[in-house]
């Protein structure tokens, strides 16, 4: 009898005692590595987040190639792409259609104009000629491209 008055049982048989211990450590280390796990799916979530992963609309969109597109739009028709680039002229605007602007993009390190069309669902979009955008756009029949999405830079 120990000092508090509580008795422990005598275990005369060594093969249930090592029993007892090798399943208590199994459970502790799957515990152990569920939860490793699970931290690591947060975290990798979290940083995800905070870094703009899950609402990035431009996430595997392919670059247009502007120098390409300056010399034949065909091959860029019913493709989305995206750019980064600089308002260079307001080239007119259609009620029910749309407004068209042309933007200045670098590629193979010259400068190139696209002609833009903005419809007229974001007419909210108002760039003004010096402006930095990053845009989605579809490549229509016609070979226009149509914006799908615009961020101002």
């Amino acid at each position: 009898m120990w000092r508090w008055g509580f008795n422990f049982p005598q275990l005369t048989d060594t093969t249930n005692l090592l029993f007892v211990t090798r399943r208590a450590a199994g459970k502790t280390n799957g515990l152990l590595l569920g939860g490793i796990i699970a931290g690591v799916a947060v975290l990798t979530l979290a940083g995800a987040w905070f870094l703009g992963g899950f609402s990035d609309p431009f996430r595997g969109i392919d670059k247009i190639d502007a120098a390409a597109y300056a010399e034949s739009a065909k091959p860029f028709q019913g493709g989305t792409y995206q750019f980064e680039g600089v308002v260079d002229s307001d080239l007119g605007f259609e009620r029910g259609v749309g407004r068209l602007i042309a933007f200045e993009v670098t590629s193979s390190n010259r400068h190139h104009f696209l002609p833009v069309l903005i419809p007229e669902k974001l007419s909210k979009i108002n760039p003004q000629k010096g402006q930095s955008y990053r845009v989605m756009v579809n490549g229509r029949n016609s070979g226009l491209l149509v914006v799908e999405a615009i961020e101002k830079i």
